[in-house]
C-alpha cells in the first residue's frame, strides 16, 4: 500500500519570513484592561483589537461578547443586568460594546410579543437601551460604544441606522464616546460593498459572502 503523503515543510521563504516577524510580548501584570462586550461584532472587534494591541504589553483585551445576544433576546443573555458584574469581575479601565445586529426581530413585552419598530417594541427597546448605559455610568468606567456597519440587505441597514442614533444618543448622555465606523464600509456611490479598504488603505475582502459578517480585515478595519 501507498504511504499516505506527509504535511510539505513550509518553504525558506516562508520560514524566513515568519522569523521576520517581532515576537508577542507578555502582557504586564498591571496592563490596563479592554473590556468588549456585544454580540457577534463585538466579537470580531474584540479579535481586531487584540491584533492591534499584540505588540502592546500594558494593553489586554478581554471578550465577553455573546454571539447571538442583544437588547431583545434578554433570555439569551440580559446585558443590562450582567454588566456590572463582568465589570466587577474584569475591573477594566474602558469598556468598549457593539451591539444590535441580532435586534430586528420580535420583543416580548409584558407577555406580548410586539412587531419590530412598532411603538411598545420601540419604547422598551429605548427602555433597555437606557438601563445598560445607566448601568455602565454606574461603574465609572468610562465607555466606548461602536456603531454598526452597513449590511448588504438594505431594510436590515435602514434598521441599524435608527440604532445606532439611539446608541449615540445613549453613549453621549452619559459622557460616553460613540465611534461610527458607517462610512468606512461603504464604496465612492455611498452603498453597502463587501471590498473595501483596509486600515492601511490598501484593498481587501472587508465582508464575508453574506453581507453581515466582517472578515479578518473587516474586524481589524473595525478596531482601527
Amino acid at each position: 500500500a501507498a504511504k499516505p503523503a506527509g504535511r510539505k515543510k513550509p518553504s525558506a521563504a516562508v520560514t524566513e519570513a515568519k522569523s521576520d516577524l517581532p515576537p508577542i510580548p507578555e502582557k504586564a501584570l498591571d496592563a490596563r484592561t479592554v473590556l468588549v462586550v456585544g454580540d457577534f461584532m463585538a466579537g470580531g472587534l474584540s479579535e481586531g483589537l487584540d491584533i492591534a494591541f499584540e505588540q502592546e504589553a500594558g494593553i489586554r483585551i478581554i471578550d465577553k461578547s455573546s454571539g447571538s445576544s442583544g437588547f431583545v433576546r434578554d433570555d439569551v443573555f440580559n446585558w443590562p443586568q450582567s454588566l456590572s458584574g463582568l465589570i466587577a469581575e474584569t475591573k477594566p479601565s474602558v469598556l468598549v460594546a457593539m451591539i444590535g445586529t441580532n435586534d430586528r426581530q420580535q420583543m416580548s413585552v409584558n407577555g406580548v410579543r410586539e412587531a419590530t419598530a412598532s411603538e411598545p417594541w420601540n419604547t422598551e427597546y429605548d427602555r433597555r437601551v437606557s438601563e445598560f448605559a445607566d448601568a455602565a455610568k454606574a461603574s465609572g468606567v468610562p465607555l466606548v460604544w461602536v456603531g454598526l456597519p452597513p449590511f448588504k440587505q438594505q431594510t436590515m441597514s435602514a434598521g441599524i441606522l435608527a440604532f445606532n442614533d439611539l446608541y449615540r444618543k445613549k453613549s453621549e448622555s452619559i459622557s460616553g464616546s460613540f465611534v461610527d465606523i458607517w462610512d468606512g464600509f461603504l464604496d465612492d456611490q455611498g452603498m453597502f460593498t463587501i471590498n473595501g479598504v483596509d486600515h492601511t488603505g490598501q484593498p481587501a475582502k472587508l465582508r464575508s459572502s453574506d453581507g453581515i459578517t466582517l472578515t479578518k480585515a473587516g474586524r481589524r478595519k473595525v478596531a482601527f
